[in-house]
């Protein structure tokens, strides 16, 4: 771990306005306070700046860790794991850390110091998440989709963590045909996920399409049992749906409404 007094080190680490030198003081001053508008300072700002990884991520977020892990504040835990778990869908440990080092301006031993220090946080990370379950009860909906994305990504499933992070309103999917890529727009209503060919908000006198749900006790168990573990009620009247087929509007297959959603993400 690059310690916060090694200023020399953190001048020379990427960072969204070049300002890394700046981290080790607000981390003090986090740990000292646990100020959430710090912590978020600290996260969109200046280590995941509109969704980008940078040299000073690798390095700030074993410091959050160790910090959540020796506060008693829940809530403060809550805050920061749900949003390093918007910052792990984009890097774990087969991340391609030679390419992102491949400019860096500092030497190899340093690389290696952030590279180990960042593999290991992951691993505190996982612990963290799973230590949180039984502490949710005064998040409000959104808070819990948060937490079921970091909950994800503790379970390396990055790419479904996308999809809630795409889609954390849940009031509107996207599905892509797996066969012909063609677009359905599933707006949820009333706890009712209905599908449109068009966007309804350009055509709001189209019919529905039919969806097919499912209450498959096997399909998506893994995501079920997250849902109903961290109780979000908002998703769990969607999860018949998500298990569900539809016919594309288009070349008439069927296929699975989960399937189809990740596919508009990762097309």
């Amino acid at each position: 771990m690059i310690n916060l007094n090694e200023l020399n080190i953190w001048k020379k680490l990427t960072s969204p306005y070049g300002n890394s030198e700046d981290i080790p003081s607000l981390i003090l001053e986090l740990s000292k306070t646990e100020k959430k508008e710090i912590a978020d300072e600290l996260v969109w700002e200046y280590i995941y700046h509109q969704g980008s990884i940078y040299e000073n991520t690798l390095a700030t977020t074993p410091h959050l860790l160790k910090i959540i892990s020796e506060s008693d504040d829940n809530n403060f835990k809550l805050d920061i794991i749900s949003s390093l778990g918007v910052v792990f869908i984009d890097i774990d440990e087969n991340y391609n850390f030679n390419n992102f080092f491949e400019e860096s301006a500092v030497n190899n031993i340093v690389k290696n110091r952030i590279k180990l220090a960042f593999l290991e946080s992951l691993k505190e990370f996982r612990i963290i998440v799973e230590s949180l379950f039984n502490s949710l009860n005064n998040l409000n909906e959104e808070s819990k989709i948060f937490f079921l994305i970091a909950a994800l990504v503790s379970q390396k499933k990055h790419q479904e963590a996308e999809l809630f992070k795409t889609f954390n309103q849940n009031d509107e999917y996207v599905f892509t045909c797996t066969s012909c890529k063609e677009e359905t727009f599933l707006w949820n209503e009333e706890n009712t996920l209905n599908a449109y060919k068009e966007d309804p908000i350009f055509n709001k006198k189209q019919k529905t399409i039919k969806v097919s749900q499912s209450n498959s006790s096997t399909k998506l168990k893994w995501l079920e049992d997250l849902i109903n573990k961290i109780n979000i009620s908002s998703l769990k009247p969607l999860l018949p749906y998500f298990k569900g087929n539809i016919l594309c509007h288009n070349c008439s297959k069927e296929t699975n409404i989960f399937n189809g959603i990740m596919k508009s993400i990762y097309n």
